[in-house]
């Protein structure tokens, strides 16, 4: 199975409208084409990003972070990082 690591603005996008971040998540979760690896680190930006206020304006984008959260950490490959690159 491939790996791969999502930006946080393909997640933003996926909640905001239904066209290519929202199919490449879909996949992932849903279809189980591809691993999603993340640190602790990249996690908590996920966090960060998607509770900002101005995401409030669309309708129900906390409910749908919250549960593209839940799946996110259910289902990704949490690795730890412990070397810094140069």
């Amino acid at each position: 199975m491939q790996r791969i690591v999502v930006d946080t603005n393909v997640f933003v996008s996926s909640i905001i409208q239904r066209g290519i971040p929202y199919q490449i998540i879909n996949e992932i979760f849903l279809e189980v084409k591809a691993e999603l690896c993340i640190s602790g680190e990249v996690l908590e930006e996920y966090y960060q990003v998607l509770h900002r206020n101005k995401f409030s304006r669309y309708p129900d984008f906390l409910l749908k972070a919250e549960l593209l959260l839940a799946d996110i950490e259910e289902k990704s490959k949490i690795f730890e990082v412990n070397q810094e690159c140069k």
